[in-house]
């Protein structure tokens, strides 16, 4: 599945993201999409891993969630993104 999220016209800071992006990952996990805060539309794209498409003003990021890292995503999205962007695979 493929998740847009929009941090440039968001209302949320950091922290909030971060709480409502678990228990927004949670109901993914059920086949669940509830758009707010900064996820604004979800598409099914036939796979098992969550593929997060993030516009933020630094510049666009993506984030790949599997089972393998979906507990560093739940506890922070945004440490998880800084870990693979800079030492890991994309």
């Amino acid at each position: 599945m493929k998740i847009y999220m929009d941090r440039v016209n968001c209302p949320c800071w950091l922290g909030a993201c971060e709480a409502s992006f678990g228990w927004r990952l949670e109901h993914l996990r059920d086949g669940e999409f509830f758009p707010g805060g900064c996820m604004v539309e979800a598409k099914q794209d036939g796979k098992k891993s969550f593929t997060f498409l993030i516009h933020e003003h630094g510049g666009d990021k993506v984030l790949k969630v599997t089972e393998k890292n979906w507990q560093a995503a739940y506890d922070s999205w945004y440490l998880l993104w800084q870990k693979e962007s800079v030492g890991g695979p994309n």
